[in-house]
């Protein structure tokens, strides 16, 4: 006999599963929408709320979610769905075994701990004792744990934060988690990063780029020059271009003319990844610099998008210039199309005396605090988290906001931290959990 709520929730759960593999994706993706990431996570929740309440699950000692699915799942993506509807889930066994498969998951494969750090991130339990019981009994989880303690913004002991950050003893991994959790918070002040970042300024050439550009940050959204003027040593000293992407884009943050050839060096070299930080750098200088590129086939396009997030103006598109002996197509819309150049200048001709040297712009205008504030409320993915790191900065404080965290509950934050009354310190909840 078909059971009519095991096949209604089967179909929710396909749902479930395109709507985190989207979330998933657009997190890393260059611009988002934060209207449509909204939407994207309202439907995931609605569906794993759907899932929860329309399962049979019996609350026994023996029940547990793996009983439920008569295949073990591997996959991230399956993984997450069965923790979350069962975390929801209006049943309190049924939501206690969903927190105990997720802490189990946490020391398996890649897709199964993945989904528990999700899982554990997005519906955090109330109580955080297994978490830290956790940490003192394994060692080899501590790295994945305290990415999920930044991700609750779970309050620890300093004590506990210096030691797994400094201490000789600890693996590199546990000391960059350890950093990326002191940097967003505020109560953690600069030594543990200039523990690390110093002394590159005495002459020392060995070190772990990712451990740097983790204490840099740290140091950065405390406003210590030091933590600024030890970015160019750090590049030149590091030959991984994948580290040395990350450092560039501490240099484009900061806005410090002395980073512009670097920047502009890396936009020639990878049009891609440099003329992005072109844009965090925002400097009046860059401009000219995005207009001449606007005339090179090989990094026109990646001008192109820079110079609308600087502008805020979209470039018309031209046809292609053909020359003798090239075929031309039939239909003049279906002949290649490039961003016009000289749209560029005549706007450029107009507006660059209103921009003062020793501002920085963004979408058109001067970056402020406010304008930072409304850029974060339309923009996620990576450069949604982009324009969060500017407006810490600007705050001269972390914010401790995690990009990672349910579009929603972070918009909320932001609005708390940033209003005219001091905010609370927030409890991190789960956006629509059942027992919330």
């Amino acid at each position: 006999m078909l059971n009519l709520n095991e096949t209604y929730s089967d179909a929710h759960a396909e749902n479930a599963t395109d709507l985190y593999e989207l979330r998933q994706s657009w997190l890393d993706m260059a611009d988002v929408s934060v209207n449509e990431f909204n939407s994207v996570e309202e439907r995931l929740n609605a569906s794993l709320c759907l899932i929860a309440s329309t399962r049979i699950i019996e609350e026994t000692s023996e029940e547990s979610p793996q009983a439920n699915n008569k295949k073990e799942p591997t996959k991230e993506h399956d993984c997450f769905i069965i923790l979350a509807s069962h975390i929801n889930s209006p049943h309190i066994a049924t939501r206690a075994a969903g927190y105990d498969l997720a802490y189990q998951w946490l020391a398996q494969d890649a897709g199964k701990s993945a989904a528990a750090e999700a899982a554990l991130s997005l519906y955090p339990e109330a109580d955080h004792s297994r978490l830290l019981k956790l940490y003192d009994e394994q060692e080899a989880l501590r790295p994945v744990l305290f990415r999920i303690f930044r991700k609750q913004m779970l309050a620890l002991p300093i004590a506990m934060v210096n030691t797994a950050a400094t201490a000789e003893s600890s693996a590199d991994a546990l000391k960059i988690e350890a950093l990326r959790y002191a940097a967003a918070n505020a109560e953690i002040g600069m030594d543990i990063f200039r523990t690390h970042y110093q002394p590159l300024l005495s002459g020392k050439a060995q070190f772990d780029a990712r451990i740097v550009e983790a204490a840099i940050w740290g140091g950065m959204v405390r406003n210590d020059p030091d933590a600024t003027r030890v970015i160019s040593t750090a590049i030149s000293l590091n030959p991984s271009p994948k580290y040395r992407t990350q450092l560039l884009r501490l240099a484009a943050l900061s806005g410090a003319a002395e980073f512009l050839p670097l920047l502009l060096q890396a936009a020639e070299s990878e049009p891609a990844t440099g003329y992005p930080l072109l844009v965090l750098f925002g400097q009046k200088s860059v401009m000219p610099e995005h207009i001449k590129a606007l005339e090179n086939a090989r990094s026109m396009e990646h001008a192109a998008a820079a110079f609308s997030q600087l502008s805020d103006q979209i470039l018309p598109r031209i046809p292609r210039l053909t020359v003798v002996g090239e075929e031309e197509d039939d239909e003049e819309e279906d002949a290649p199309h490039i961003p016009d150049v000289k749209a560029a200048r005549a706007w450029w001709d107009k507006h660059q005396a209103n921009w003062k040297t020793e501002e920085r712009w963004l979408f058109g205008k001067p970056v402020t605090t406010e304008h930072l504030t409304a850029l974060a409320k339309k923009h996620a993915g990576r450069f949604g988290h982009d324009i969060m790191a500017l407006l810490a900065l600007s705050k001269k404080a972390p914010l401790n906001i995690p990009s990672e965290i349910w579009r929603a509950r972070q918009q909320q934050l932001l609005a708390d931290k940033l209003s005219a009354q001091p905010a609370t310190k927030p409890a991190a909840k789960p956006m629509s959990a059942r027992h919330a």
